[in-house]
């Protein structure tokens, strides 16, 4: 092979891709780099084997010919080797993007100039990746040939920041201190775990905290062994760390379940940082922060190193801070007595000082040393917004409403009062007739604006509380709507069970019971051999709610129209009766204002049945 490349070298070095032979290209895994180690070419079965096309690998440094850790003494041997211009002969191991490694047979030849300069360097390949795989060899070793768990087990090694043995504690088994001193912990330790050692002993430097790290080293045979190696600061009189050592143990059978828990924690690390349209953000039970996900960035505009650790009140507005740790403390309450979290809103600060509302909701778990709680928020900026164009409308709306009926109010009693007028003149039966009419039709107009009226201020009356007698409120309803047609006919069957005080607004309790009692009296039956029209008014008061249920035998509503019967001037087709469509849709309002409940069934021709629970405002 070498004679091969010495041959064809000149000719690939002026025309790469255009002059190598169909052998080399089909056969063999090939790279070329310039004298700093910069690829200059590599074949398609090289772009294959490390994943990636050869307009990315072109011009970057080759990590198959630089050393992973400058002082690794394989790398160093195979500089020496090929600066020297010989030709270097081994195996490296090497890492793929997505983490798996592989196995090459390599052969670096150098190349010189006209000048007898090294210009360039040809490597040519053999993946024996299976090979290693089925024998079990895959290890780095030293040059007596022990890794670094067989040789330092229960043994002390000092090391710098850089991974440097500086000095051992006690005599290593079969190796004199001079083999060992002035080497690094990576040139005994398996390829796969350089990386996380090397953060380790960083973190021991940095933070001054203890740390461990585990490693598997392979026999010949192919049977792995786990070692947990622990890292610890050495101090100084001034308090500075100068070295940390370390001391190598065999783990034992747990760690089958300890490698399962670090691929969880892997997976759940890798999704939760992945999630950056909800904002998640984990809390101590302190209520200090120990994670922080790309939503929470993005929203809260801080970094994950500028808010672990800090409390999760700086998230939260100065100006609603009180409020809103009470809610958060209440929430956390109730998770501790493995109650359902509830949804809870606050006022967010941004560290740019914007605020902007968050909806969110709380969970808790425990890891058996201390509790945690994990925050799932949404920005509801864009729905607040809604929201308050929405009021501003309603409240347009109700203001338009009052004064329709306000306005309309005067021209209705001027006409109700020039019809009395001509009541009292002497007037034949046909001008009687019409006024009975006019009568009936004012009536009609009164009840409209007074529903209008009724609607447009809803919202304010339901602020005003009054003790409510219930007895006393159907015995005024009931005298108002005795004039209606069919009344006299109805027979009512009153129940009321009020034990206590109840506080509500009278006029909009007054208004419900009008209402649904004006209803049930307008779409009854007319009275027969075989019907009784009966309306049944039964009310149950507890200590904080009341239950109403008005019921009748009349001529019911459509299964198709029941959906429908709460909505604004909607009004259930009838020849015999119209109304206005406002009564039950104000009975809907004042319950939803009231936060109450209102359910209602029916059938036609049996009867209709209304349902409602209400509040007591009891007064502190």
């Amino acid at each position: 092979m070498i004679i091969m490349m010495e041959s064809v070298k000149q000719d690939i070095l002026y025309n790469h891709e255009n002059e190598l032979t169909d052998l080399l290209q089909n056969n063999s895994i090939l790279s070329i780099t310039d004298k700093y180690g910069r690829i200059i070419y590599a074949n398609d079965r090289f772009c294959e084997i490390i994943g990636s096309n050869r307009n990315n690998i072109i011009g970057e440094t080759h990590e198959l010919i630089k050393s992973h850790l400058h002082t690794d003494i394989l790398y160093k041997k195979l500089w020496k080797t090929i600066k020297s211009g010989e030709v270097w002969k081994g195996v490296l191991p090497n890492k793929l993007v997505d983490g798996r490694f592989y196995w090459l047979e390599t052969t670096i030849t150098p190349v010189k100039d006209e000048n007898g300069d090294i210009s360039r360097y040809i490597a040519v390949y053999n993946d024996i990746t299976d090979y290693y795989n089925k024998k079990g060899t895959i290890k780095m070793v030293d040059p007596k040939g022990k890794t670094l768990s067989q040789n330092f087990l229960n043994v002390d090694l000092s090391i710098n920041s850089f991974g440097k043995i500086l000095k051992a504690k006690n005599k290593i088994l079969n190796t004199s201190i001079d083999d060992v001193v002035g080497l690094y912990v990576y040139d005994f330790i398996n390829p796969v775990s350089h990386n996380v050692v090397k953060k380790q002993i960083k973190k021991v430097f940095n933070e001054s905290e203890s740390s461990e790290f585990e490693t598997i080293e392979f026999s010949p045979k192919g049977q792995q062994t786990f070692y947990v190696s622990k890292i610890e600061p050495v101090y100084n009189n001034h308090n500075e760390i100068i070295y940390a050592t370390i001391v190598t143990k065999k783990l034992r059978k747990d760690l089958k379940i300890k490698k399962e828990l670090r691929h969880i924690e892997a997976k759940y690390s890798t999704i939760f940082q992945s999630i950056n349209v909800g904002i998640i953000v984990v809390t101590d039970s302190k209520g200090n922060i120990t994670e922080w996900n790309k939503g929470a960035e993005s929203a809260f505009g801080y970094t994950e190193d500028e808010v672990i650790g800090n409390s999760l009140t700086m998230l939260i507005s100065d100006q609603h801070l009180i409020t809103s740790v009470k809610e958060l403390l209440k929430a956390k309450n109730h998770l501790n007595e493995n109650k359902n979290g509830e949804n809870l809103e606050m006022i967010g600060l941004k560290k740019c000082g914007q605020e902007f509302p968050v909806e969110f909701s709380i969970s808790n778990w425990d890891n058996g040393k201390e509790k945690f709680y994990c925050a799932m928020m949404l920005d509801i900026s864009n729905r607040k917004k809604l929201e308050n164009k929405l009021k501003q409308k309603t409240e347009d709306l109700e203001l338009f409403l009052y004064r329709s009926a306000h306005d309309l109010k005067a021209p209705l009693t001027s006409a109700e009062g020039l019809l009395n007028l001509i009541k009292g003149e002497d007037i034949n039966s046909n001008v009687k007739l019409l006024t009975t009419l006019l009568d009936t039709t004012l009536e009609r107009g009164k009840l409209l604006v007074d529903n209008l009226s009724y609607a447009s201020a809803i919202q304010d009356k339901s602020k005003e509380t009054n003790t409510i007698n219930f007895k006393k409120v159907i015995d005024d309803t009931l005298k108002t709507l005795s004039g209606l047609k069919n009344f006299e006919s109805i027979k009512f069957e009153i129940t009321i069970n009020q034990l206590g005080i109840f506080y509500s607004n009278k006029e909009l309790i007054n208004s419900i019971f009008q209402n649904l009692i004006h209803n049930a009296i307008k779409y009854s039956k007319p009275i027969s051999n075989d019907h009784t029209p009966i309306i049944k008014i039964e009310i149950n008061q507890s200590e904080n709610k009341v239950n109403i249920t008005v019921k009748d035998n009349g001529i019911g509503i459509d299964e198709k129209c029941i959906g429908k019967i709460f909505d604004l001037y909607y009004r259930v087709d009838n020849e015999q009766e119209q109304g206005s469509g406002l009564g039950l849709y104000i009975v809907k309002r004042i319950v939803d204002d009231f936060n109450g409940e209102i359910k209602v069934k029916s059938e036609q021709n049996e009867g209709t049945f209304f349902e409602l629970t209400l509040p007591n405002f009891i007064k502190n």
